[in-house]
Formats: C-alpha cells, structure tokens, sequence
C-alpha cells in the first residue's frame, strides 16, 4: 500500500516539474525572440538611417569636426520643436503687441548683426505663425480706420462704414470689458490715432479741432472726447501714449516736447485732461486713479493698487517727445495695474517703427523689451503682429501700404535699386507670431477679420464661452 502511494507521489511530481520546464522553457524562448527583435531593429535604424532624434549621438561619428557644432544646435532645435506643446486650456490674460511699418525683407535683414552672426528675435521662436491678408491694393486704397476696425471687430474691409461717428461696431477690447476683464492700450503715437479710435471709440474724427461746426452741433463725438465719455473709454484700466494737443487746448511747449503745427488741435476751452479727472472722482464707490504727463511720475509710481492709468507725455506722437517714457516702463507698470488676482486682462500695445531711426535698431530694443515682460507672464497668450503698413494718421491719410502706382508705364522709368524700393512697398500679409494657450488657433493664411474672432474664442467672450 506503501508502495503504491510513493509511485503515484513520484508520478505527480514529475508531471509538475515537466510543466515547469515547458514554462520556463517558453519564457527563455520569448526573451531570446525580443532581444533578437531588437538586435535586427537596432540594425535596420542605423543601416537605413532611421534614428528617435533623442538618441542620435551616434551620428557624431559620421560628421565631420566642424560639422559636429552646427549639428549639435540642429539636434538641439529639432528636439525643442518636438517637445512643444500649446495647452488648450483658456488663457487668463491676452498680450498683443502690433509692430507697423515693418516690411519682410527689413525683417530679414533684422536679424543679422553682421555678415556672420545671427540674431533671431524672441518671436521667432514662438511655436505658431499665421498670414493675415492685406485687402488694401492701389486700386482700393483702405483708410487707416477701416483697416483697423476689421482688424479689432471682425467686420470684413469692405462692409466697414467709415461714418464719421456712432457706429455700432464693438472691438474685442470692449467684448472684454463686457466679460469682466481688465483691459489697457499703450501706444508710441497718439492716444487719439486710428488703433485707438478701432478700439473704444465710434469716431472717424481725432479731435475737435478739424470736425464741421456742423457735426459738432449735431451731437457728434470726436475720439478724444469718446475715450473720456463712452462707456469703453471709461472702462479702459490703463491708457498710455502721447497727444496732449488733441485733449487739451492749452499745454505747455518745450524744446523736447513740441507742437505738431500740422496736425488737429483742441478748440478753445477744451480740457479733456480734467474732464477724465472730475469723472473718475464722481465714481462710486471710490477708485484709485492717477493722470501722469512725465516720464519721471511714471517712473516713481506704485500703481499695484490702481483702478485706472492715464498717461499722456507728449503733445503729439509720443516718440517725438525727447524725454518721453520707454516703452518698457509702461508695459511694467501697466502690468501692475492690470494683474489682479482672478481676473484675466487684455493688453493691446501699438509700437509705429520711425523713419528717422534705422529699423534693425527699433526691432533689437522692442525684442530685448518682449523678452523681459513675457517673461514675467503666466498662462498668457502672447501675439506679435508685424505689418508693413505705415497708418500715421487716421482721418486724412490712406495707408502707405497703398500709395503705389497705379500706371504699369511709370516702372518703366525707375532705377533698379528705385524698383526694388518701390516692390516693398507693395501690399503684403502680415506675420502673426503666438505662444501660449490657444496659440494653436492662429496659423495658416486668414482674413483680417479672423484676428478679433479668434481672440474672442481664446478668451471665452460672448457666445463663445461655452466654447465651440
């Protein structure tokens, strides 16, 4: 009986040490067929030239020592071009900085300090660009207020209605005040122009200096007189740039602050500048605000607990004032007037490049300026829009995009160098750079309408906050 259980034992046990063999045996089998998988992979990738870019060290070997620099910073581009990522979580602020008068050759040109040495501009490493088109041509010259009202409201070019006042077309900016945001304009020109104007006002007129008695007597409001009264001017946080002349009619003259003979000048009696201060005292409850008109009051100012900032440091275009305030000072301190916590803002900066002063000089400090603020940014999207168009004022003069000729013949008659100067000059699309939340919206070849829709859709303003 003994016997029988120790064989029936002996039987069981070889059975399960059999299954044990086959099982470790299929094992060793599958690990042998995995490293020979990968042994012939490894193989295929370096005899077919197929590598993952974060493991090409190897290809050192095949490069030659002076090669191995510019492979290294090619490698390294390559890796930070596959690492992007733009969240599509809503931003909680919007930065736009719009750079005019910047043509696409100036901008290449830019970018070279020398013959050797090459400078990208910190927009140049933004992960998205677009083109928005120019609809202006020789043959259908835009007024510098319509382009910019497309531009902000999303109206097409050629449904805008230039009237001389009380359109009904809202800009983004004023979407945004709708929405809660806190919203701000800085510019290098007039406070009054045609950017200004697009953004918070229903006005073709600047000031009222040029309007008919007629208009006036109707009740016609000029864009200075709208920034201080209509309801977009009044919810505007911050306002920061030059025309004095405009606001008021008595201001004081210097030698490094000058009048513009030439350009709209307030009637008699005006004084918008007080106007702006009696209203914000009226406001209840109360807020903080302050009115600065030098460059040294900026500078001393804490304005981190401010409702409302208006600056106005030249009696004219704000780079025709000597001793007037860098654009780096005012994009800080209007960040500390802005930022608050919960709430998102929109921030829209106009930077007009001047003929007296070379381009290359204009594009380094504005990037050296953008370099520093959006680094002090979170969960911003940030756009730069480059334009060649020159939109110095906004009630007499069209576009320099489109003052081109309108003969084929008068080519004819220029030099080749004369040729090539008149070429840039021809209308072309902007270049929109964006980083940032959202930032994905903004590529390919767009309308100029596209800009202030997608900008409502990045925000959530409007029908879009329950997002599309």
């Amino acid at each position: 009986m003994a016997t029988s259980r120790l064989k029936q034992f002996c039987l069981k046990l070889r059975f399960k040490s059999t299954q044990l063999f086959i099982v470790a045996g299929a094992v060793l089998l599958s690990l042998l067929v995995t490293l020979l998988c990968i042994g012939l992979t490894i193989r295929y990738e370096v005899e077919h030239e197929v590598a993952n870019v974060a493991d090409v060290d190897y290809w050192k070997d095949q490069v030659s020592a002076a090669q191995k620099v510019w492979y290294d910073k090619g490698i390294e581009e390559l890796k930070q071009a596959l690492r992007i990522y733009s969240p599509q979580t809503q931003p909680r602020q919007v930065l736009m900085l719009l750079i005019s008068g910047i043509s696409a050759p100036t901008l290449a040109a830019a970018r070279f300090r020398d013959e050797l040495q090459h400078s990208p501009f910190v927009w140049d490493q933004f992960p998205h660009v677009a083109r928005i088109k120019n609809s202006c041509s020789s043959r259908s010259p835009c007024d510098a207020n319509s382009v910019y009202r497309s531009l902000f409201s999303g109206v097409p070019l050629n449904e805008v209605v230039n009237q001389p006042c009380n359109h009904t077309l809202h800009s983004v900016l004023r979407q945004a005040q709708l929405a809660g945001l806190r919203t701000g304009f800085v510019t290098n020109q007039r406070i009054t122009g045609a950017a200004a104007a697009a953004l918070v006002a229903s006005s073709s007129w600047e000031c009222d200096g040029l309007m008919p008695v007629g208009l006036i007597d109707s009740g016609c409001q000029d864009v200075a007189q709208q920034l201080i009264f209509s309801e977009a001017g009044q919810a505007l946080n911050v306002l920061l740039g030059g025309g004095r002349q405009l606001l008021s009619a008595k201001v004081p003259v210097y030698s490094w602050d000058p009048l513009d003979e030439q350009l709209c000048r307030a009637r008699s009696g005006r004084n918008l500048l007080r106007d702006w201060r009696n209203q914000k005292l009226k406001l209840q409850p109360k807020q903080r605000f302050e009115l600065l008109q030098l460059a040294t009051e900026l500078s001393t100012l804490n304005a981190t607990n401010l409702d409302y900032l208006w600056g106005v440091f030249a009696n004219e275009n704000l780079h025709q004032n000597s001793q007037a305030p860098s654009l780096e000072l005012m994009l800080n301190k209007t960040l500390e007037v802005l930022q608050r916590p919960g709430v998102g803002h929109l921030l829209i900066v106009e930077h007009v490049l001047q003929t007296a002063v070379a381009a290359t000089q204009q594009l380094r400090q504005l990037n050296e300026t953008l370099a520093n603020f959006i680094q002090q940014q979170k969960n911003t999207l940030t756009l730069v829009l480059l334009t060649n168009g020159n939109y110095l004022s906004s009630s007499r003069d069209v576009s320099e995009e489109t003052e081109n000729f309108n003969l084929l013949e008068e080519f004819f008659e220029l030099t080749e160098v004369e040729l090539q100067l008149q070429m840039q000059k021809l209308p072309s699309e902007s270049l929109l750079f964006a980083k940032g939340p959202k930032s994905l919206l903004f590529y390919g070849v767009h309308e100029e309408t596209y800009l202030a829709h997608a900008l409502a859709y990045a925000l959530g303003l409007n029908d879009f906050n329950n997002q599309l």
